[in-house]
């Protein structure tokens, strides 16, 4: 079990009265939360234990908090901006940027949106076999929801974002898919949804697999459902969410069974500047400085430039030019410490990361002659919205682009995008992208 870790959000002032205050470590995939009052300050690990840890020192002045706590070798350095208090934590040679919001309670998982039975709509298991492109045995498995009464009904299958996900698309206890499928069948539209290569019940080599290779898992599974007396062959599209609306284009290009598209947080830039755009939006997001995110741009334009052939020893090169100067601290603080040059070496060495940096959606999306649904929240950090919607719209003209206000990558409300609110975020999906969504196909 990963060793206890206490955080705590304070707002730089003297408290009051007592308050809850929650966040979350997506290095370890902790939720913490804190309990202050005017003389102490109590912290949890909810999803570990009910049982408090208190802080063993912290100081708070001219609005900069410092805390450690010595049990589990833990120091923090935080800034308030706005109401959010950004800064880092570590921990041994672990260290990490962070953010705390204002809670009412201590944490717990509440997921209101999850549908509960009874459900006034039918499921049914849908299985394909094939062998893909590099000579590999696939095995995919989804299920299929549909109203009870009626049809054949227009039907959308969903195609999920990058790293290997169920078919609800689950991510700390959200379960996206389930809630848009639930969602399309109340208002007369089936939906496919299927679990990825190697999780739940499909079976597949990862090794190789790349963007590509996806496409051809979602393609299989479009073809699954044909003959299928629930789905409507007029009515058939494909939709996907962030990696999966790259997919979904790039089958209905080529597949004419295709009527319609969706893209959810949906790449319209080329790999590498979606990564380059997600790394600033979501250092600044955090606060750091101007000077800062400067430099880690500017490395990280090179590292991504650099060839799978690369070594561990190219990579520290260029992290050691562009930090020179630089204190620890801040070489730290931009992502750049200790094992940061093996680390990037395998991440950006991979095949997966190597196609998606080359990935360009102008080799198949003027192709995609189909309706076209875009959209993404306009406080999207991993797909920022506007270059991406805008380059949707230029190659692919007849794309209906929407920017959707205050919504994040998994289009919830939110206060500022970060990946750090997705776990403490109760709304799994906002209904506006989810109408959005049946108004799109119900009017085709």
């Amino acid at each position: 079990m990963k060793r206890l870790l206490c955080i705590i959000f304070l707002c730089l002032g003297l408290t009051t009265q007592a308050q809850w205050y929650n966040a979350t470590s997506q290095k370890t995939g902790l939720v913490l939360s804190l309990h202050l009052t005017d003389s102490a300050a109590s912290l949890y690990s909810p999803l570990q234990s009910s049982s408090a840890i208190p802080v063993s020192k912290w100081t708070c002045e001219n609005g900069r908090l410092t805390l450690e706590c010595k049990s589990i070798g833990l120091k923090m350095d935080l800034t308030q901006h706005d109401s959010i208090l950004s800064g880092y934590w570590k921990q041994g040679f672990l260290k990490e940027d962070i953010s705390f919001f204002p809670a009412d309670t201590m944490f717990s998982l509440q997921r209101p949106q999850t549908p509960q039975p009874p459900f006034p709509y039918d499921e049914e298991t849908v299985k394909t076999e094939y062998t893909d492109s590099q000579g590999n045995k696939v095995h995919l498995e989804g299920t299929l929801t549909y109203p009870r009464t009626g049809g054949p009904f227009p039907t959308l299958v969903l195609v999920s974002g990058s790293g290997q996900q169920n078919r609800d698309e689950e991510l700390f206890q959200h379960r996206p898919f389930l809630v848009l499928a639930d969602y399309l069948a109340h208002r007369g539209i089936a939906v496919l949804r299927y679990d990825d290569r190697e999780v739940g019940a499909s079976t597949g080599p990862l090794d190789s697999a790349d963007t590509p290779l996806f496409a051809e898992d979602a393609e299989a599974m479009l073809r699954a459902l044909k003959g299928n007396p629930h789905v409507d062959p007029a009515r058939l599209g494909i939709g996907g969410h962030s990696e999966g609306g790259a997919i979904a284009p790039m089958v209905a290009a080529r597949n004419k069974e295709v009527k319609y598209v969706v893209m959810l947080a949906g790449q319209g830039c080329t790999g590498f500047d979606v990564l380059l755009q997600q790394n600033e939006a979501i250092y600044r997001t955090a606060g750091m400085s101007n000077r800062l995110l400067s430099v880690r741009m500017d490395c990280m334009r090179e590292l991504f430039a650099m060839p799978a052939s690369s070594t561990q020893k190219d990579y520290k090169a260029v992290i050691d030019r562009h930090t020179a100067g630089l204190s620890k601290d801040d070489i730290d603080s931009i992502g750049f410490g200790r094992g940061s040059a093996a680390a990037l070496k395998q991440q950006l060495g991979s095949r997966w990361m190597q196609t998606f940096l080359a990935l360009d959606p102008a080799a198949y999306l003027p192709q995609v002659k189909v309706p076209v649904l875009a959209l993404n929240g306009s406080k999207d950090c991993q797909v920022v919205c506007t270059p991406n919607l805008q380059r949707i719209k230029q190659l692919c003209p007849q794309a209906d682009c929407r920017e959707l206000p205050n919504l994040n990558h998994l289009f919830q409300h939110c206060t500022t995008g970060s990946t750090s609110e997705y776990l403490l975020i109760e709304e799994t999906m906002a209904e506006e992208a989810m109408q959005a969504i049946v108004d799109f196909i119900l009017h085709l």
